[in-house]
């Protein structure tokens, strides 16, 4: 049984010392692209064995903290986390929920609403012409198979516009979550009309500042589009959220 306490010591070494570099990069100010120490200093820093410390570094490139660049130049470079990572560790943990597509539009139906209300308080010039340059091209491929894309890639701007980068942050895990769901299954072309209809509503709220509207318009889109997948393809929405699907 002694191997077994060892290597439970060796991990929470490993754990401890990723929390280490992760407050060394933020008390050092360092941003993406940043060359961390090599890989010899890193050890007499730490006063740690050199697999504690491949382990700990190792398990900050899953998290996207860092990148490990190979060659005699090489080394831990700092990373800057994507909304790719957070759904990445996300589905781990939901696969072992038994999570299904239904849990997962039950919470875009929660959240989406005050998300677009939020916008309509907090999005900037900037914001508001980039969603109204998304819809036009989504109004130009409403019958191209880039609609599923494009209809994200709106939701995931109104959530970065929202001014709290955790809407930002989880709405954009959310699509990539669902993303090999929706693509197995499409929009009809009423379907697409119909959700075109909406987020020009959307957007029209979004633009005077009108909270509720936009939230109103917000929930009857995404309850709407909700009842399609589960009116459509029952057993799609009972389909369990799988680890490295996103």
């Amino acid at each position: 049984m002694q191997p077994k306490v060892d290597d439970s010591r060796k991990a929470k070494r490993a754990l401890t010392l990723a929390q280490d570099i992760v407050r060394d990069i933020e008390a050092g100010a360092h941003v993406a692209g940043d060359r961390l120490a090599r890989e010899d200093e890193m050890l007499a820093r730490y006063d740690v064995a050199r697999a504690t410390l491949r382990e700990a570094l190792r398990f900050l490139e899953l998290q996207g903290v860092i990148h490990l660049q190979l060659g005699r130049s090489g080394g831990p470079v700092v990373a800057r986390p994507q909304a790719g990572d957070f759904a990445n560790s996300l589905s781990l943990i939901l696969q072992f929920m038994e999570a299904d597509l239904r849990g997962l539009l039950e919470l875009r139906e929660a959240i989406a609403p005050d998300v677009a209300a939020y916008a309509a308080q907090r999005a900037t010039t900037g914001d508001l012409s980039a969603l109204a340059d998304c819809l036009k091209e989504l109004e130009r491929n409403e019958a191209s198979s880039q609609f599923e894309e494009l209809n994200r890639r709106f939701h995931d701007m109104l959530g970065w516009a929202s001014g709290n980068p955790l809407f930002g942050l989880l709405t954009s895990a959310l699509h990539m979550l669902t993303r090999e769901f929706s693509l197995s299954l499409g929009y009809s072309a009423q379907e697409r009309a119909v959700q075109l209809r909406f987020l020009r509503r959307v957007l029209e709220a979004v633009r005077k500042g009108d909270a509720e509207g936009a939230r109103q318009a917000m929930a009857r889109l995404v309850a709407g589009s909700a009842s399609y997948l589960a009116e459509r393809s029952p057993e799609l929405v009972s389909q369990k959220v799988k680890w490295g699907s996103t």
